[in-house]
This record gives structure tokens, sequence and C-alpha cells, in this order.
């Protein structure tokens, strides 16, 4: 399922992260459920090319994210600001 990023969290610019291959903005994830072994997939631009990644979390922030999935509070931005345990580029437009 698609989640789109709110307003605010593109505003304040939640939904931007820095990876070694440059300055990523995502656009919508895709998931259907949380849990430690979930792969998230992200759409979004890097140095103004269409990418998707996909990434796992780590222990330590999957347990920053379930805490907020429990308290109802979850945000896109939780999720893509979390720490990962690790990320693959797929579908980069060259």
């Amino acid at each position: 399922m698609k989640h789109l990023f709110s307003s605010g969290e593109a505003m304040h610019k939640k939904n931007v992260r820095e990876l070694s291959e440059g300055v990523f903005e995502g656009e919508y994830l895709e998931y259907d459920k949380v849990d430690l072994d979930t792969k998230f997939f992200c759409s979004g631009v890097i140095n103004n090319k269409k990418v998707r990644l996909s990434f796992t979390l780590s222990e330590l922030g999957y347990e920053d994210v379930s805490g907020r999935l429990n308290f109802g509070i979850l945000m896109q931005s939780d999720i893509l600001l979390a720490e990962w345990k690790d990320y693959e580029l797929l579908d980069l437009e060259i």
C-alpha cells in the first residue's frame, strides 16, 4: 500500500534523507505492515533523477517506529528517518 508524506512533512523537509549517493527526497512509502522484517520501498528523487529504494529498519529503528505506531502517531517521516539496517537503490533513472 502506498503511504504519501503529509504536506507538513514535505514543507519541513522531513521526507529528505542524506545518502552516500546524494540527497534523497521521498514522495511516498510502500509497505503493508510494520515489523522488524518489513522491507520498505520509497519512491523519490536523488540529484533530480527519479529513484526507488528499498530499506529495512535496524532493531533500534524498529523500536522507535513501533512505539509511535502503538500510540497511533506514526508518520511516514518516522519510518524514513529511523535508523536503517540496510538499503538498496532500485530503478534509478539514468
